[in-house]
């Protein structure tokens, strides 16, 4: 048997264990498959790529260690982009660059159990992919999600001057555990980081309470919420004192915690504007912490318009403004671009 027939029984016998959603008409088998959609349904879509060396570690034993965990998070990320739009997860492909060393059933197995383990959390199906040699480990999954009808797709373009900043959950915890793998927190914050949790419910509420605008924090709050400011064309004032923090990560040393969750990115909660009299929906599904951390203001400088400078968030705490020339709580002004894809 060869790894591509390897990979084939694996895959097969894990998908017979889950029965698939309605309206599938055709998935894992043919050239592609074929989804019937509800009638008046939108489809929403979205890819992600997770590459060895950048997005999880080089280190063949820590992916040895960690099959199960990519498995689950190359689902997760997805699906997080998928509530970020207000949308119900639907379905997934997968395709898979595999290194020799990893097409064997050991990994596989593992690997495979996790990815399936999210699929069954977050109600989607696996309905098709492709699986290729390659000297790293290379995942893309794309994901497929429906809107009915009379649910309104959230977009970041939406923000209005004097709507309520939000974000579900905690921030930083990912990244701290992503730079300190062997201290006491990040050994206690390292599920952030490996199983992280798509908030579907929450989005798929926020649609229909009448969210501003939405985006999934993968690449740090402050990098993703200029995203919105960009696309709203807005500003942001954040108070810092407000981020929402864990028990372990509020041990930290207020600069740096600061700083991983402002820049550190793979936190996948929501961040979203609301009017400002829309009270957020505190008692969600999953009881999610929802935290109003700022508010959306007016460009402070029309002449920025075609620049980074006038939309982005401006940085407050405890009253004051951070700035580079006054950075305090920082020592010196922190370099806030979030995490960079294309750099390193």
């Amino acid at each position: 048997m060869n790894e591509f027939e390897l990979i084939e029984r694996i895959f097969s016998q894990m998908q017979a264990a889950h029965a698939p959603l309605i309206g599938i008409e055709k998935g894992i088998g043919d050239d592609a498959a074929v989804i019937a959609l509800p009638a008046g349904s939108r489809l929403v879509s979205c890819i992600d790529t997770l590459v060895q060396g950048r997005h999880f570690h080089a280190n063949w034993q820590h992916i040895d260690e960690l099959a199960f965990a990519i498995g689950y998070k190359a689902v997760a990320v997805n699906v997080s982009d998928i509530a970020a739009m207000g949308a119900t997860p639907h379905s997934i492909l997968l395709a898979l660059a595999l290194p020799e060393r990893l097409a064997n059933e050991q990994w596989l197995t593992k690997f495979a159990k996790g990815l399936f383990h999210a699929c069954h959390l977050f109600g989607v199906t696996l309905i098709g992919g492709d699986t290729t040699r390659s000297e790293r480990l290379v995942l893309s999954v794309s994901a497929q999600g429906l809107l009915a009808a009379e649910t309104p797709a959230v977009y970041r373009s939406g923000a209005q001057v004097g709507d309520k900043v939000y974000v579900s959950g905690s921030l930083g915890d990912a990244s701290y555990a992503l730079q300190h793998p062997d201290s006491a927190q990040g050994v206690e914050l390292a599920h952030r980081l490996h199983m992280p949790t798509p908030r579907i419910a929450l989005g798929a509420t926020l649609t229909k309470i009448g969210a501003t605008a939405m985006i999934d924090i993968s690449d740090g709050l402050y990098q993703d919420l200029g995203h919105i400011c960009q696309q709203s064309s807005v500003s942001m004032r954040l108070n810092l004192e407000l981020l929402p923090t864990s028990k372990p990560l509020a041990s930290v040393d207020l600069s740096e915690r600061l700083l991983c969750q402002l820049a550190g990115g793979d936190d996948y909660e929501l961040a979203f504007t609301l009017p400002a009299h829309i009270e957020p929906p505190v008692n969600n599904s999953g009881n999610t912490l929802v935290t109003c951390i700022g508010e959306v203001t007016a460009m402070t400088n029309h002449k920025d318009t075609n620049t980074s400078t006038a939309l982005r968030p401006k940085l407050f705490y405890q009253g004051q403004p951070v700035t580079p020339t006054h950075p305090a709580p920082f020592s010196t002004w922190p370099t806030l671009t979030g995490y960079q894809h294309f750099t390193g």
